[in-house]
């Protein structure tokens, strides 16, 4: 029903309009009205002097403790600049709104109604993150299907989105490459109880931030290209749990058709755990699975649902890469596998049985299964329906522009993984492992005690 007050044609007028706005934004009337008064009452000269004291000693900072500098003052002087300087404020915001169609028509007033920047928040030099409030009658759809015009309009790599509460969204806009360098191999912890498999560092984040990554109580998929450096997500995995596996509660699995990758793993493994064709492999799943199933047993007789992490129950982790090579590329073997996979990711989680698949292909014809894998990233692929096949529907209309990596070895360990909350795409780089850190792995696990393997 529409109200009495919706039927006049007049809009507001513009003196209450910038009142509303200085409400809304009290440092733009606070700041030069601090200043009015400073050379009112002391004068010109001290002012001047205070504000040329506070600019030096932001010099000085900046030159003196860039660290801290970094992390506390460049944030806050680089969102002021290109919020108020750029392209979110007045006419500027409003002809990006109008060039991308962003915009409603009051229907009865004939006003237009553009979405407004709430808050514009930018912790990394190559990251912004722009809070706006729609408009009556806008979606989150209608800013998703823009993104791309928004980017091209911004200049900026790309436009990606979050959907923070009903009537607010942020657009996360990456300016250039964040990741100009590659990320160390993560550090391994001396003691088991330093490990939180739940949470394994892996890398860092668009933001800066360190980005951890989950294997025991989920399986996890992870695609990209020849080169895209998918290896480095298992080689930081391990490294972030070393201790465990030293200490035995951590039992590795590996299947490594293309017996390059992983081959180094074998002196790690026990007997009958590391599969190099499809035939060893078929025989090491079925071993995982009967494995699995005895755990359930005990379990059951036990009386329990949930059981922590042990020498009597311990992880075991289940590698498997290039797995379209044995669930589509071997058909003699494809079925048998995939029946094996499905039943692991259907009922490992609780038993601590948990695999992390690698795959060039993503698609249903060659990764059936891949709905059965909750935790996915995508590095870099060939084809612009990858990123949709492995991170979810429209994820490459929500910014994961996998496909646009450049194809280049200083890229390697760069894709997308999906917030596990907004399902939002963000832009991680994994961790670079070399091979003398893969060696010095080695050696750290085999420094520890033998301990047999408990079935």
């Amino acid at each position: 029903m529409t109200r009495k007050t919706d039927k006049t044609k007049r809009t507001t007028g513009a003196e209450f309009k910038a009142a509303l706005w200085l409400a809304r934004h009290p440092g733009a009337l606070a700041a030069p009205g601090a200043v009015a008064a400073s050379c009112a009452h002391f004068g010109y000269t001290p002012t001047g002097i205070a504000a040329a004291s506070v600019g030096v000693g932001l010099a000085g900072w900046y030159r003196a403790h860039p660290g801290s500098f970094d992390a506390y003052a460049a944030p806050v002087l680089r969102a002021w600049r290109r919020r108020w300087l750029g392209e979110f404020v007045g006419r500027r915001w409003r002809d990006l709104m109008d060039a991308c169609g962003l915009y409603k028509e009051h229907r009865r007033t004939g006003a237009t109604l553009y979405p407004r920047v709430v808050r514009l928040r930018c912790y990394s030099p190559s990251i912004d993150t722009a809070y706006v409030r729609l408009v009556k009658g806008q979606a989150v759809s209608d800013f998703t299907a823009k993104l791309e015009h928004l980017a091209e309009s911004l200049k900026v790599v790309r436009v990606a989105l979050e959907h923070v509460k009903p009537g607010l969204l942020a657009l996360i806009i990456q300016r250039n490459e964040p990741f100009t360098y590659p990320i160390p191999a993560p550090d391994m912890p001396r003691d088991s109880s330093e490990v939180d498999p739940r949470a394994l560092y892996v890398g860092e984040d668009e933001f800066g931030e360190d980005f951890y990554q989950q294997v025991d109580g989920t399986h996890s998929l992870n695609g990209g290209a020849t080169g895209a450096g998918k290896n480095s997500i298992a080689a930081a995995k391990l490294r972030s749990m070393a201790p465990m596996i030293r200490d035995g509660l951590v039992r590795l699995w590996v299947c490594d058709p293309k017996q390059l990758e992983f081959a180094w793993l074998r002196m790690l493994v026990g007997p009958g755990r590391y599969a190099d064709n499809p035939e060893d492999c078929a025989e090491l799943l079925e071993a995982f699975v009967q494995d699995m199933k005895k755990t359930q047993a005990r379990m059951q007789r036990a009386k329990v649902r949930k059981v922590p992490i042990s020498k009597e129950f311990p992880l075991n982790y289940l590698i498997v890469d290039e797995i379209g090579t044995l669930m589509a590329y071997d058909p003699a073997r494809a079925r048998e596998i995939t029946g094996y996979l499905a039943q692991i990711t259907s009922m490992g989680r609780a038993t601590h049985h948990s695999v992390d698949a690698y795959v060039q292909e993503p698609s249903k014809d060659v990764v059936e299964i891949r709905d059965l894998f909750p935790n996915r990233t995508c590095l870099r692929v060939t084809s612009a329906t990858h990123p949709d096949m492995l991170l979810g529907s429209d994820a490459r209309a929500r910014g994961a522009i996998a496909d646009q990596i450049p194809a280049v070895p200083e890229t390697a360990g760069i894709g997308f993984y999906i917030h596990e909350r907004t399902r939002t795409p963000i832009r991680v780089r994994f961790a670079y492992t070399s091979d003398a850190e893969l060696d010095e792995l080695v050696d750290f696990i085999r420094s520890g005690t033998q301990l047999r393997a408990v079935s």
